[in-house]
């Protein structure tokens, strides 16, 4: 069972108890850094226990460049997670990577309509059959819907997550971060992506510490956006 740090305690227990508890029946894999829902639970309140041998963690990453892997581990360096029961990972962690060609490319507009254009021009410039590989990513489905007109006035073929079954098709993909979970193409498009990255806050201590909290399943999912980039992140930012 893959994306296991998406289930619910329930859904695991209801495994367990299918499976059962005989050496090498279950197998679960999951990644506490890409967890896109509040809560939490951990394996032994399950009664699995991976203690020893039976868990272990996995530090290679075979996907990303250290480019693209930096600009997104930015974003979940202040966010420890739990990747095996009880033990706490800082979100700048150490990983091996296995690739080491991409880049991250930030674009910064003075306004939203500059951005809206530089997307499209950026799509365009690619090479022919570039756009079976790319793929843009939006937090909601009012961006989604916005840039899924914009992108079909400039006359780019658009194929939605939700139709896209894997088979390769020219046109770029578009849809939300968590659609885009599992997923991963050559070049990942995110516009307005800094409306995401948490603001400063001014009501002391307390209050930081609550928002912080708050904010940090929007900061898993920009993190899993952030990490379908194999070779190129375009970063969209609107400075105005």
């Amino acid at each position: 069972m893959d994306e296991v740090q998406d289930l619910t305690l329930v859904g695991v227990r209801l495994l367990h108890i299918l499976v059962g508890d005989s050496p090498n029946l279950l197998l679960l894999v999951g990644d506490g850094q890409q967890a896109v829902h509040p809560g939490g639970f951990r394996m032994s309140d399950a009664g699995i226990d991976i203690r020893g041998d039976r868990g272990q963690v996995l530090r290679t990453n075979y996907r990303n460049s250290k480019q693209i892997l930096d600009a997104a581990l930015e974003v979940v360096a202040d966010d420890a997670f739990e990747d095996i029961d009880g033990l706490r990972t800082p979100g700048r962690r150490e990983v091996d990577l296995a690739y080491h060609d991409g880049q991250v490319v930030r674009v910064t507009e003075p306004g939203l309509a500059e951005h809206d254009q530089a997307l499209p021009d950026a799509l365009a410039a690619l090479p022919s059959g570039a756009l079976a590989d790319a793929a843009v990513l939006c937090p909601s489905t009012r961006t989604i819907d916005r840039y899924q007109r914009l992108l079909t006035q400039a006359k780019i073929p658009v194929c939605l997550l939700e139709h896209y079954d894997g088979n390769p098709v020219d046109a770029v993909k578009l849809g939300s971060y968590r659609r885009a979970k599992g997923l991963e193409f050559k070049h990942v498009y995110l516009p307005q992506y800094d409306t995401l990255l948490p603001g400063g806050n001014t009501g002391g201590a307390d209050v930081a510490e609550t928002a912080r909290e708050r904010d940090e399943p929007v900061r898993s999912r920009l993190f899993v956006a952030m990490t379908r980039a194999r070779d190129v992140l375009w970063l969209g930012i609107v400075a105005g």
